[in-house]
């Protein structure tokens, strides 16, 4: 007999191909969905990054708005010398939560917390906003927050929230440094010294025995001598300022440009030109467009801008235009004679120093700080009008008055012009 067929006892042909291509087919699978999973988590790091930076632009600027609200009202307690009373912290405390609320921060405790500090000059904290006073040499606020988010799709990866924490300082101080918009006229120091907040006074500009004086309307008292060192004697040459630490031609805040400013109103091109005039500056219809900076009382930094002796009626009345309307003007303490300054000054690059009419003796006035004048009225060579407690957001400002320490609460002097500004 013959040999019988035996079947294979092995697998049928085929079905080991079908079995590997099961597996390669499960394999794959697995690869898809772990590439899946990895894609969602670069697309949701993506969206939540992008949040992230938009959440923390957020809290940056409700930091910003916060500390800024409350200095504010720090800075109105103290030019009203009030006592920093429970209710001029609450107010404080009010802005501070208000402000952060508004740019979508809620002091909720879950979502958003806000707290804040009084600090003084040197960025001390001094005491926490909203402990029923304003401590004794507070300048400014400093605000902390932390706003919590939820993730969207960064939740796959098991992150559920993120926290984003901002702060900022504000601080309220002298202002030393204006970017523009001054009139050209110069108050003295005595002057603001002298008279009480909103009390009238006559700027007698041209009187033979009186002139370039501050007067007061009601009695017709004058202040100051047109022979000593600290009288007004006219408008200020904008045209030409001397800076100790601006002399040279290469320094962008060189300005000493030509020696008589002219008497003319806007030039063409009134945001960057120094060929306006006296009439145009007063006017305010093309502000003086460099910044001008205060210096120490007695000292020699600062701005030393020559004087126009006179009053030139074209740009007296120009100021008419600021009628009911409050103007601010440069304080000075000194004047200094140019001749003075040649001898004992440092040298200033370009054109040298002021001449008054091509002689010598120009009028070189010390600038120490800004003062607001409400503009009640222009008659014939004469300004009425009265100094007034302000506050202004722009300028460069120096923190160096405290709260409970101004000087003009027990001698009831007018406060210089004061400002806000963020100081981190």
């Amino acid at each position: 007999m013959g040999k019988q067929y035996q079947p294979s006892r092995g697998r049928l042909p085929g079905i080991e191909e079908e079995e590997n291509m099961e597996k390669e087919s499960g394999q794959a699978v697995v690869i898809v969905a772990f590439a899946m999973v990895a894609l969602l988590l670069a697309v949701g790091l993506a969206l939540d990054g992008g949040y992230l930076h938009a959440s923390r632009r957020q809290a940056q600027n409700a930091a910003d708005a916060a500390a800024l609200a409350g200095t504010r009202l720090l800075a109105d307690a103290l030019l009203q010398c009030r006592p920093g009373s429970e209710a001029d912290d609450a107010a404080v405390q009010q802005a501070v939560l208000d402000l952060a609320s508004q740019n979508r921060v809620a002091n909720d405790g879950q979502q958003g917390r806000v707290r804040a500090w009084y600090v003084d000059a040197e960025g001390n904290r001094l005491g926490e906003v909203g402990a029923g006073t304003i401590p004794h040499g507070a300048t400014g606020v400093e605000v902390s927050l932390v706003i919590t988010r939820p993730t969207t799709f960064m939740r796959v990866g098991g992150v559920n929230h993120f926290r984003v924490p901002s702060k900022a300082t504000a601080m309220t101080g002298r202002i030393v440094q204006m970017a523009g918009g001054v009139l050209p006229i110069a108050v003295p120091l005595q002057v603001i010294e002298s008279l009480e907040p909103d009390e009238t006074f006559v700027v007698i500009e041209t009187n033979q025995h009186h002139g370039g004086m501050f007067c007061r309307q009601d009695d017709g008292l004058c202040i100051g001598d047109p022979a000593s060192a600290n009288a007004h004697q006219g408008w200020l040459n904008l045209n030409y300022i001397y800076n100790t630490e601006h002399l040279s031609q290469s320094d962008p805040l060189y300005r000493t440009f030509k020696q008589s400013v002219p008497n003319r109103g806007c030039s063409p091109n009134p945001e960057t030109s120094v060929d306006d005039g006296l009439k145009g500056w007063a006017s305010g219809q093309c502000p003086y467009p460099f910044p001008i900076f205060a210096g120490n009382i007695g000292g020699t930094d600062g701005d030393f801008i020559h004087g126009e002796p006179g009053a030139r009626q074209s740009s007296l009345m120009a100021i008419s235009a600021f009628e009911g309307q409050i103007a601010y003007v440069p304080v000075f303490d000194y004047i200094y004679m140019s001749d003075y300054m040649a001898e004992n000054f440092p040298q200033p690059e370009g054109i040298g120093w002021p001449r008054a009419g091509g002689g010598r003796h120009a009028f070189l006035y010390h600038i120490v700080g800004f003062a607001a004048v409400l503009v009640d009225d222009i008659q014939g060579h004469t300004l009425v009008g009265s100094f007034q407690e302000a506050l202004i957001r722009e300028g460069q400002i120096l923190p160096d008055t405290g709260f409970g320490t101004a000087e003009w609460c027990s001698t009831n002097e007018t406060p210089q012009l004061f400002g806000v500004s963020l100081w981190r």
